[in-house]
């Protein structure tokens, strides 16, 4: 027997696949912060489980942080998404850099595998670390209100704590040995 999807997650795609095609990126822009806020207190109610990909996109010593335009507005986060019932993560993780963000990366690592408890979702977060070959970007303009690459070292003010943590793992000398990555 397959996994079933949970109600949340069908009625979701099945809206965004619609007007996806159907309407501007504008409209699809207010469509998913209309769909963000009627979704916090339904999270609310029913605490869903939930499993999402986080990534530290990397490019020498710059990493790309974005502001989403439905979640958290006014700070800078990695990109990231949902996975799908039964999808690997980092399938999802290639998935949601291609959709949001028009990057295709040339290698990833599994760097935390953390429970998060934002928006009162009961999530599991797989973050990896994914180095592309350049900085060219795409993004999605009805889901990445900004993004940019900077220093490493230099993130912007505004970065959410996860974000700063993540960046800093990424380039974490211990990470490189494979022994000491933490287990999925």
């Amino acid at each position: 027997m397959g996994v079933r999807e949970p109600l949340t997650n069908r009625v979701v795609e099945a809206v965004e696949s619609r007007l996806r095609d159907r309407v501007s990126t504008s409209t699809l822009r207010r469509a998913y912060r209309v769909g963000y806020f009627v979704l916090r207190p339904w999270w609310f109610i029913t605490r869903p489980h939930t499993l999402g990909v986080k990534v530290v996109v990397r490019c020498g010593e710059q990493v790309l942080v974005v502001r989403h335009t439905y979640a958290r507005r006014d700070q800078w986060d990695l990109p990231g998404g949902f996975l799908r019932p039964g999808e690997d993560p980092e399938l999802a993780l290639r998935r949601e850099l291609r959709e949001e963000l028009g990057v295709v990366p040339v290698a990833v690592a599994l760097i935390a595998v953390v429970a998060s408890r934002a928006d009162r979702k009961r999530e599991r977060l797989f973050t990896y670390v994914a180095d592309v070959a350049g900085t060219a970007i795409a993004p999605s303009e009805a889901e990445i209100a900004q993004a940019c690459w900077v220093a490493r070292d230099a993130l912007p003010p505004g970065t959410n704590r996860f974000g700063r943590r993540m960046v800093a793992r990424a380039y974490w000398e211990l990470w490189e040995d494979a022994a000491e990555r933490p287990e999925p």
